[in-house]
């Protein structure tokens, strides 16, 4: 429609296949049938057909089709599906034309285009995958997946490595289409489904820990099924190019062994597992910031980091061992998440993410760890959520999104904030009169602290 909206006219297609009235369709053998007219420009060479059988439906492709000057065109295809119960045939809208196999704009026949010759698809049908050829290549950004990418499981050790894709997907790699038509498993162990294991081999777990690596859709050498690959290049994957390749999701494995953790979700884990709330795709991941480090939690319906922050303003970040960024006052970590598109976490939020860390113990040594992640308490407990977040409790105070007003002194005034932030009026019981709001000040403007 003219104003953007999308209207289900029944009127339009409703079906991805075409119906061709007023024609007889007669059964010759089980790769072949004839219809009156001449209808070679339809049955074109590897166009798709369903051929509706009495009490059965039926799918194969056109090989060829001819005209025998009288009244009648005989078709024969690809697989021997009919039987002397034909009632008729329906054939595609899309028109495929051979691409080493893959799908291309040019499978849209001349009367199936719509208004400025744009082509046009119903989604009115209820054909499979494997049976419809669905036209990707025309929205060069497409990608579509009927489930969300997933940890195969969690009882079983190889499952905890293994990712699972979806039933089916379509991707648009440099303007070609393709679809996975199955669901398949990727076993972080094997090497075929890395691109490289040089000079790091990841399919070592103990290589793997504390690390993002990322799925790649891949043109095939054939066919329309793309070739999937792991990798821990952030940009393309080793053997391929950003023309033969595209990023389409991603996930982090764990740094340190969880050990046995009654109730824990993360109990059994070893290092290199996937980290189950990591996974991300193009279609559930932050809206703005980097997914690298960062996990879901389902409960604050929110994208989180899985380790303290570390680096500041826009080399700020979520990394496993980095050195965290500490004895830095609220608007300075406000400063950074915004730098990367992220802020600090709410009370509310804190809890939730939080849940299933260590409670009411400190971390080994009650010493500053310097570096996040890996860490475990003085009851030798790991220190992580169910999610998979480190450090969340015992390690040291973290600021906090919400503040209140403590009204302490007698005395109002108006006291600069640090590093030029503007002004804030409060009163204080230690130096009331100092124009400089800092740490010697007691009561007034209040950020609330966590995990400590």
């Amino acid at each position: 429609n003219e104003d953007g909206t999308l209207k289900a006219s029944t009127s339009l297609n409703p079906s991805q296949w075409v119906n061709l009235t007023g024609q007889t369709f007669t059964y010759v053998s089980t790769t072949s049938f004839t219809v009156t007219g001449d209808q070679t420009d339809i049955y074109k060479q590897y166009r798709r057909v369903k051929g509706n059988l009495s009490g059965s439906t039926v799918y194969s492709e056109v090989v060829s089709s001819s005209y025998d000057g009288g009244n009648l065109t005989t078709v024969t295809i690809l697989d021997a599906v009919l039987n002397n119960t034909l009632v008729s045939v329906e054939h595609s809208i899309a028109l495929p034309a051979k691409n080493n196999g893959a799908i291309t704009l040019d499978m849209v026949a001349p009367d199936q285009t719509g208004k400025d010759g744009k082509a046009m698809v119903s989604s009115g049908g209820k054909s499979t995958w494997g049976d419809n050829r669905v036209l990707l290549a025309y929205s060069p950004a497409h990608y579509e997946r009927d489930i969300k990418w997933s940890q195969k499981g969690t009882s079983v050790a190889a499952d905890r490595y293994t990712l699972r894709s979806p039933n089916v997907m379509s991707v648009n790699i440099n303007n070609v289409g393709y679809a996975l038509t199955a669901q398949t498993d990727i076993d972080l162990s094997v090497a075929a489904n890395w691109d490289t294991t040089t000079p790091t081999d990841y399919t070592v777990a103990a290589n793997r820990a504390g690390k993002d690596f990322y799925v790649y859709a891949c043109q095939p050498g054939s066919g329309t099924v793309p070739t999937l690959k792991l990798s821990a290049n952030s940009t393309v994957p080793s053997g391929y190019t950003a023309d033969n390749s595209r990023k389409i999701g991603g996930f982090h494995c764990l740094c340190v062994a969880v050990g046995t953790i009654s109730g824990h979700t993360l109990t059994g884990f070893v290092a290199g597992d996937i980290l189950p709330a990591s996974i991300w795709d193009l279609k559930h991941k932050p809206k703005f910031a980097n997914p690298e480090g960062m996990v879901f939690s389902q409960a604050a319906n929110l994208w989180v980091d899985i380790y303290l922050a570390s680096g500041t303003g826009t080399n700020t970040k979520s990394a496993y061992g980095a050195t965290i960024s500490d004895t830095r006052n609220w608007m300075d970590f406000v400063d950074d998440g915004g730098a990367v598109s992220k802020r600090l976490l709410t009370d509310t939020e804190f809890q939730l993410i939080a849940a299933g860390s260590n409670e009411e113990t400190n971390i080994t040594g009650s010493a500053d760890p310097v570096t996040a992640g890996g860490h475990s308490d003085t009851a030798a407990r790991r220190m992580i959520s169910n999610i998979g977040c480190e450090d969340c409790c015992g390690v040291m105070w973290q600021w906090l999104l919400d503040q209140t007003y403590y009204p302490y002194g007698s005395t109002g005034y108006w006291g600069n904030l640090p590093g030029g932030k503007g002004s804030i009026y409060t009163s204080f019981q230690a130096d009331p009169g100092s124009p400089e709001v800092d740490n010697s000040d007691n009561g007034g403007d209040i950020k609330l602290l966590a995990g400590g």
